[in-house]
Order: C-alpha cells, then structure tokens, then sequence
C-alpha cells in the first residue's frame, strides 16, 4: 500500500490497522453485554471518522459523505430491526445446529441475537456505503471546484449521471462477495438433495439473501442522499454551513 500510494497509501494502511483494532473493541464489548445495535451505530461514526476524515481531510465532501453514511446505517438499523425481529431471523440457523459448532459451543451467550444480526448485516455494507458515499461527494466537489456557476439542480443532474456509473458495479461487487461467500452452502444443499422448497423456506437462505437485499438497499440509498446532501452543503450559503466551511478551511490551513 505505501509502495503504490505513497503518503495515502500509508494513511490508508494505518486507517486499516485502527478499523481492526476498532472492530475487535467492538466484539469484546458486544460480549460483556452492552447493546450490539448502540455499539454498531457509535462504531459506524468512529468509522467514518478513522476511514474518511483522517483519510480525506476536513472539507465538505468528506463530512458531507459522513452525514449520508450515518443516515443511512440509520435508516437501514431501523428496516432490518422489522423486518429481522418480526422474521426472526437471527440465532443458527438449521446449518449451524447440524455442525460441530452447536455441539461444543452453547448458544445461551446472553446476547439479543435479533441485535447482533442488525450489527453483522450493517458492519458487513458499511465499506460498500462508505465507498459510494466518497465517490459521489468527491465527484460532486470537483464538478463545482471546475465550474462554481453550476446550479443546485445541475449539480444535482451530474451526481446522478456518477451515481448510475457507480451503482452497477457497486452492486454487483455486493453480489459476487455474497456468492462466493455462501458457495459451499449451495454446494451442500445440492449434494443434500434439498428440495426448491426446503432451500427457499430454510433459514440459511434467507438470512444470505436478507443480507444480499439490505447492502444492495443501502447502495441504493447512499447515492441520492449524498447527492442532495453534499449539493446542499456546497451551494448552500446559511449560518451553520458557513460555519462548517470555515472550518474546513481552518484545518487545511493548519495541515
């Protein structure tokens, strides 16, 4: 990474080793009992902090990128808490209650399963979000930096014209990480000789294609809502955005 990046691929390298070391004090945490969705949402901030600010710098369109990332890991808690809850979807599933790991590991941890598995699935899309978040402010920040007399609604027009370049090929990295993960389950559900109808009411499958679902949900959702966010952080000229922009301009002086 410094080799090929120089100074930002060691930012980036240092970045990684502080997201490790960030997610292991997660999982420690989450198994002394404190609540998995409060840790994975105070994480997601630490997150974007370590990965886009200390990355990118202070500026509009890495806090613009931040504020999207955190709405929507909002957003997305909120949706797979319902629909997770109401389908209950976490625990082992039928797979897991066949393997070794049911027989020497009991699964009364004391830990709310329904809450660990919105804290797997949001842990899981957050690069993908936090990604798509960067590209389309960053995009969105030249296009103004090359042309300031742009209007909201152009600018707007462009992020779009990006979001849908960026979109397919976000979406289908999501989609081949999701196959090539769950590969070996289908190979057993083949050599098991499951039934279409025991494969699409087990656990197992719904719980990878309720996974697939929400990250593609929430690539979906990141590019218009940084789209409008940053345009509006950008071209908005209020107290608090002033403010923002100052000090943005504070620390880039400073470093």
């Amino acid at each position: 990474m410094i080799i090929v990046g120089g100074d930002r691929g060691a930012k980036s390298f240092i970045a990684l080793a502080c997201n490790v070391l960030l997610l292991v004090m997660a999982v420690f945490i989450i198994s002394h009992g404190v609540n998995p969705v409060l840790v994975t949402i105070i994480g997601t901030i630490i997150f974007c902090q370590i990965t886009l600010i200390y990355q990118n710098g202070h500026n509009l369109k890495t806090y613009a990128a931040v504020i999207s990332v955190v709405g929507v890991i909002l957003l997305l808690s909120l949706l797979v808490s319902i629909l997770g809850t109401k389908s209950n979807l976490g625990g082992y599933s039928e797979l897991d209650l066949s393997s070794e790991l049911s027989v020497y590991l009991s699964p009364n941890i004391n830990i709310n399963m329904n809450q660990l598995m919105i804290c797997m699935i949001i842990i899981s899309l957050l690069g993908a979000v936090m990604d798509t978040a960067m590209a389309i402010t960053s995009s969105l920040y030249e296009f103004n930096e090359v042309n300031s007399e742009l209007t909201f609604s152009e600018l707007v027009r462009l992020g779009f014209n990006v979001g849908r370049d960026i979109l397919g090929t976000t979406v289908n990295t999501i989609f081949f990480a999701t196959i090539g993960e769950t590969m070996m389950i289908g190979i057993l559900f083949i050599k098991n000789k499951y039934t279409f109808e025991s494969v699409i009411n087990s656990k197992e499958f719904y719980k990878n294609l309720f996974d697939l679902v929400i990250s593609n949900i929430g690539c979906l959702l990141i590019i218009p809502i940084s789209i409008f966010i940053c345009t509006y952080m950008i071209k908005s000229n209020n107290s608090f955005i002033k403010k923002v922009k100052d000090y943005c301009q504070k620390m880039s002086n400073e470093n």
